[in-house]
């Protein structure tokens, strides 16, 4: 079978997607690119065309991530398929799933704070470097490639989605289309903010900064949902063969 299964499938890629495009690197960053910007015709325009640019490697990065996790899982699929869906090895998952949900309440901007931490300073981090690098597209670029890197870790939502994928029976070029539409899905929201900069000029600065100070504030809390939800999912959908045993 070289398709998703159903439209179910397609729906929770989708809200995965959107989940990610709420990340530092999808949403804290160019939405700093979009507020650099005076507000003068022509600094308009060339601030939202680095800002597509930005999304463009991006999302090509995650693509090609997807891409080569996506290619070394479906050999290991068809070699240890009956294991992988084992009970044993549903077990694990459902135990990874609940280590998820924990793990969520760990990383709440709320425990942060209690532990003394600052839950919005990886956000401001990345303010410093936009700033640094918007000045060239050769910068943007390596701005690109540094959020893409540093999310590779935390892409718990993209994960999952390369999940649902492996797991429907896509082959790799069918997985390969699923996924460039996963990463537009992902940075829609960032492009959309980057038209109605282009369309409103100078009258949506002050919009434009109130989101991204949202964004900053809600960075943490987004990724610790998205992990619990993650987790969630995962406890659901493998605890009925996990516990087959006691029937």
């Amino acid at each position: 079978m070289d398709s998703l299964p159903d439209s179910v499938s397609y729906l929770s890629l989708a809200v995965l997607a959107l989940v990610d495009s709420t990340s530092i690197g999808t949403l804290v960053v160019p939405l700093l690119l979009l507020v650099i910007s005076g507000g003068a015709g022509g600094a308009t325009r060339r601030v939202v065309a680095a800002t597509f640019y930005y999304l463009a490697v991006i999302g090509a990065f995650y693509w090609a991530v997807g891409v080569a996790l996506t290619a070394g899982a479906l050999p290991l699929l068809e070699r240890f398929g009956d294991t992988l869906t084992s009970s044993g090895a549903m077990t694990v998952y459902a135990v990874l799933g609940v280590l998820l949900v924990v793990w969520s309440f760990r990383i709440d901007p709320k425990a942060i704070r209690k532990r003394g931490g600052d839950p919005e300073a990886g956000a401001r981090r990345w303010s410093e470097r936009v700033r640094g690098a918007s000045t060239s597209y050769r910068a943007l670029t390596g701005l690109a490639l540094v959020a893409g890197l540093a999310e590779v870790a935390t892409m718990i939502p993209y994960l999952a989605a390369i999940g649902i994928i492996v797991d429907s029976g896509a082959g790799l070029g069918r997985s390969a289309v699923i996924l460039v539409a996963y990463c537009v899905v992902m940075v829609v929201p960032a492009a959309v903010l980057a038209v109605a900069r282009l369309v409103g000029g100078a009258r949506l600065d002050s919009l434009l900064a109130r989101v991204h100070d949202w964004s900053v504030r809600g960075a943490a809390g987004a990724f610790s949902w998205a992990v619990g939800i993650v987790g969630v999912v995962i406890v659901l959908n493998t605890a009925p063969t996990a516990l087959s045993f006691l029937q």
